[in-house]
């Protein structure tokens, strides 16, 4: 009997192409029952963020990326833009926004608080 003599997987009962072993594990690792990928809806936003310096870049980016839902964060420090794909379901553009103005960068929507500002590193104070 042939069938014996296949190595067993972990993937029997599953048709899986082994060709493609990356797509093996990821179609794999999606039978959790969380399958429900139409719930999902990613958005791509653009918000003004004022900040000055490579360290401001770092901060923005990192404080987007801190929320759930955020997948990318690219802060332009020529045009102040921070750019954002996120899921909707999970967080906001307001959510964002409020959690960058906490750590000391005013956007469009959110002031940062004086007391946070002015505790910046100076290379990162923008207020004139």
């Amino acid at each position: 009997n042939t069938e014996q003599s296949k190595p067993v997987t972990g993937h029997e009962g599953h048709n899986v192409n082994t060709s493609n072993s990356s797509q093996q594990v990821a179609d794999h690792d999606n039978h959790n029952g969380n399958q429900n990928t139409s719930s999902k809806t990613i958005v791509h936003k653009t918000i003004k963020v004022e900040g000055l310096c490579d360290m401001c870049k770092d901060r923005i980016e990192k404080t987007a990326l801190k929320n759930t839902g955020v997948s990318s964060a690219s802060w332009d420090k020529k045009t102040k833009a921070l750019h954002l794909n996120f899921d909707s379901s999970k967080t906001s553009l307001s959510v964002i926004s409020s959690a960058i103005a906490k750590v000391g960068h005013d956007t469009e929507q959110h002031k940062a608080d004086d007391k946070i500002y002015d505790a910046l590193p100076s290379c990162c104070k923008y207020r004139k």
